[in-house]
């Protein structure tokens, strides 16, 4: 049996949600929810099984060297970047991809 390459349209309802709760739960505000949930619908479809074929980002975030294939580590590792990268603000990650095409 071929390994699934895709998630079911349920398995992406259950990465929404499991993205709006955590977030909630770290304190994040529902504009920070809605601009990572534009964001990461906008690199994967909220996918945790992409893959982006012209590099190493994979899942939900598309990060680059994602290992895991669980939703749950791969919105924590992407909530843990985005605190390092952009000082916790998913709007400002979002409006550099805005810019850039990437973030």
């Amino acid at each position: 049996m071929r390994e699934r390459t895709k998630a079911t349209m349920e398995e992406k309802r259950e990465n929404k949600a499991l993205i709006i709760s955590y977030l909630n739960a770290l304190g994040y505000n529902d504009s920070q929810v809605k601009c990572a949930i534009t964001l990461w619908t906008r690199e994967s479809r909220l996918d945790h099984l992409a893959a982006n074929k012209r590099s190493s980002a994979r899942g939900i975030a598309q990060l680059l060297r994602e290992r895991s294939s669980e939703p749950a580590i791969q919105i924590l590792h992407a909530v843990r970047y985005v605190e390092h990268r952009y000082s916790g603000s998913f709007c400002r990650a979002l409006q550099h991809s805005d810019r850039r095409g990437w973030y």
